[in-house]
């Protein structure tokens, strides 16, 4: 192993050392825009990609807010059959990760959904069993940069974009409980569809790089450098470029 691999590593593992001794504080939680829209769906399924194709028979009721926090939920069975499960409330357990909430509409059975305001959208369902109604989601995931790696646990379809374009291959209508990773091909604002549809359980968990925590990396690295080249001069050799 070289000197300058030895150092690299060495200062990998001290930007990682500072990343985990900062506070939590120190590093601030990821903010969201999510447009969360419920319809009645008599019995048919959708896909969760640009356009949600086949979504919306029944009329959609929408809800646009920020959620400021990771992308982390999970509604566990049983499997519900009306709007008495499955509930918003059990999706986004933390309601003070919401903010700039603004929603509009009021949906008849099955889901009986009320998005008037945000007490109301958490106390309504998300979707139910046998596609009596579901739901579609818009989440704006903010600039990635290419090379990013997005893991993403899912179940009833999920897709990404950037623009009108799809980034990598994800399943984007029902299924069970799967991993699937997206690797952003260019830098830009990326968007995440998914599909919440058939009753509980619903699950979304994505992975998202912190920023931060990236920096942090560089300015290690970034340090290591500095240092390899005041050494170097301190002993009258030359500078590597």
């Amino acid at each position: 192993m070289t000197n300058t691999f030895r150092q690299i590593l060495l200062a990998g593992g001290a930007a990682c050392a500072i990343i985990a001794a900062l506070p939590s504080s120190a590093v601030a939680a990821p903010t969201y825009s999510f447009l969360v829209q419920t319809a009645n769906q008599s019995g048919a399924t959708f896909d969760a990609s640009l356009g949600a194709p086949g979504f919306n028979s029944g009329g959609a009721i929408s809800a646009n807010f920020n959620y400021t926090g990771n992308l982390s939920f999970n509604v566990g069975p049983p499997q519900n059959n009306n709007s008495s499960g499955d509930l918003n409330s059990s999706f986004f357990t933390n309601p003070a990760a919401i903010s700039s909430y603004a929603g509009a509409g009021t949906l008849p059975g099955p889901a009986n959904a009320n998005f008037t305001t945000q007490a109301s959208f958490l106390a309504s369902s998300g979707s139910a069993a046998g596609y009596g109604y579901g739901s579609f989601y818009t989440i704006g995931l903010g600039t990635l940069a290419a090379g990013t790696i997005l893991t993403i646990t899912h179940d009833d379809g999920v897709s990404v974009y950037q623009g009108a374009s799809r980034i990598g291959t994800t399943t984007s209508g029902p299924t069970s409980q799967i991993t699937e990773t997206v690797v952003i091909g260019s830098t830009g604002a990326t968007t995440l569809y998914y599909g919440r549809q058939n009753g509980a359980p619903s699950v979304l968990n994505v992975a998202v790089p912190e920023p931060a925590s990236i920096a942090l990396f560089g300015a290690g690295l970034l340090g290591l450098a500095a240092v390899r080249r005041r050494r170097q001069t301190k002993k009258g050799l030359p500078v590597a470029a």
